[in-house]
């Protein structure tokens, strides 16, 4: 018999044990982030006394995002995932959420078909250490009196309410944000968490292809000497051409699939991550 409980600092250490078992590279630190931002949508499942699971959620007004799902490799097939993934779609429509999405590795696309999710579309996971040099249009680095703006353009080209990760993201010291403004408005924006050697870029969220591609430019000309992880739509062919032409490398595909009505904008995104969307 499975229970699912919410997770508490004493399951990071399991957490992270079971997350790298996947190469995932995750700290307690990334665990520390989203309790945070979603103090009840992170879970630890059991049997008896044994944790045998965890799963991760986080809601943006009526659309939420599945992330992290990870079960001991003994236990698979036995119903754990399923029984996570449903508890945490439960508890997300109890917070008003209509739609739920998530990215996919490839061959778990069918194990979440058979939850109800339905495959929308496929995004590159590129890395690599840059070596663009900075572009000639420069873009403008955000200060603090700057985030309500690009908060409140976020919500009107990207259609989520995603303020509580944007401040989180963009108040942490050492991360970066550029941003580009045409007549006095914004007109679309870039963040970068960074760590000691690497750095994940994300969101991203513009409404020209030639500004996006500029933005992009800006923030890899200041991640040279790190390891960069973005993740791009395949369709985004300015964009991943950028990407490819500044030294990252295509590695695999992974698939975004929602349950429910899809709510997705015409705007260019690159998600903030695979685990919040």
């Amino acid at each position: 018999m499975f229970r699912t409980e919410k997770m508490k600092p004493k399951d990071f250490p399991f957490a992270v044990q079971l997350a790298n078992t996947m190469d995932w590279n995750m700290a307690e630190s990334d665990f520390e982030f989203i309790t945070k931002l979603e103090p009840d949508g992170c879970f630890v499942l059991f049997q008896a006394e044994e944790p045998l699971g965890i799963a991760t959620c986080v809601s943006y007004g009526k659309t939420g995002w599945f992330g992290n799902l990870v079960v001991k490799e003994e236990h698979r097939k036995e119903g754990a995932g399923t029984s996570l993934v449903k508890h945490a779609i439960e508890y997300l429509q109890r917070k008003g959420v209509e739609t739920v999405g998530l990215y996919a590795y490839s061959h778990l696309v069918r194990f979440y078909e058979k939850v109800g999710f339905k495959p929308h579309d496929d995004f590159v996971v590129l890395n690599g250490k840059p070596s663009l040099s900075k572009p000639k249009r420069a873009s403008r680095e955000a200060g603090k009196n700057d985030i309500a703006a690009l908060i409140d353009f976020d919500k009107r080209c990207f259609g989520w309410e995603r303020k509580r990760l944007l401040k989180s993201i963009l108040f942490e010291k050492g991360n970066l944000c550029y941003f580009s403004v045409k007549k006095s408005e914004v007109e679309g924006f870039v963040a970068a968490k960074v760590y000691e050697k690497m750095a994940e870029m994300g969101p991203l969220v513009c409404r020209e292809e030639d500004v996006a591609a500029d933005l992009v430019k800006n923030m890899l000309s200041r991640l040279r000497n790190l390891d960069v992880y973005v993740y791009a739509p395949e369709n985004g062919k300015a964009i991943i051409t950028t990407l490819l032409d500044a030294g990252l490398k295509a590695n695999f595909l992974v698939t975004r699939m929602f349950l429910g009505p899809v709510n997705v904008q015409g705007c260019i995104y690159l998600p903030e991550s695979l685990e919040r969307g």
